[in-house]
């Protein structure tokens, strides 16, 4: 039976979480490459096929490589020159600050979180559009929902990746954060960034959950990559002033 790719993706959100789940219980970083593994082949797989979801599939996967390529700089300035994180487990690359198979399984982070809006989007546009007296008040209205409900799932799936992460894999610099509100263990700012990189779909996607036609899919991950470490510093430096 051929699998669909909202199956795919409710499987590759669930062994995401178990495993990091699992990387913090046992204190290694290598359990993260199966789920990278995982995704990889049920993503193509669904690709291949020659549906409406595989084509949102495919443009979330290229946006997730896109914004995870563009981040990976402004982790490495908040790692290795502001020292806001330390990452304890190092594997192919020890001298890399932020370990290979913790890149490879943002990317995956970030097709979800591109696959979840547009997805939404779609259903909440040929569920909802067609009842609007005005298509446009229509579109802005799904999008913005769909936006709202991507935001709050980013929010909650990063906040309990960083939490199981914490002390394990990674651990914050506690002459810098420890002041600074925390959901669990993690500064407040993080989930606030998610939050805000998130709703700003719209833009990023189009209003009807397809890619602005002005810009490549990638354009958009390098945005999103721009905004989310941009929104993460600046919500340090506004905590750490204030605290």
């Amino acid at each position: 039976m051929r699998i669909k790719a909202d199956t795919a993706v409710f499987i590759v959100t669930g062994t995401t979480l178990l495993t990091f789940f699992i990387a913090s219980r046992i204190g290694t970083i290598w359990v993260l490459y199966p789920n990278v593994l995982i995704a990889t082949v049920l993503f193509l797989y669904c690709i291949w096929q020659t549906d409406e979801d595989a084509v949102l599939l495919s443009r979330s996967s290229i946006f997730g490589i896109a914004t995870t390529l563009t981040y990976v700089p402004i982790d490495w300035l908040f790692s290795r020159k502001v020292h806001l994180i330390f990452y304890l487990r190092s594997d192919f690359l020890a001298d890399q600050t932020t370990p290979i198979g913790l890149i490879l399984n943002w990317v995956v982070f970030a097709t979800l979180s591109a696959y979840c809006y547009q997805r939404l989007a779609t259903i909440f546009r040929t569920r909802f559009v067609s009842e609007s007296g005005s298509p446009r008040i229509g579109f802005i209205g799904t999008a913005m929902l769909a936006a709202g409900i991507t935001s709050i799932v980013a929010v909650i799936g990063s906040t309990l990746i960083y939490e199981f992460g914490a002390s394990y894999l990674w651990t914050w610099n506690a002459t810098q954060v420890d002041l600074i509100p925390h959901i669990a263990s993690v500064p407040v700012f993080m989930p606030i960034s998610f939050l805000l990189t998130f709703l700003l779909c719209p833009y990023l996607f189009g209003v009807d959950g397809s890619f602005l036609r002005e810009q490549h899919v990638g354009v958009a991950g390098i945005r999103c990559g721009i905004f989310m470490g941009a929104l993460q510093f600046f919500g340090f430096l506004l905590f750490y002033v204030w605290k």
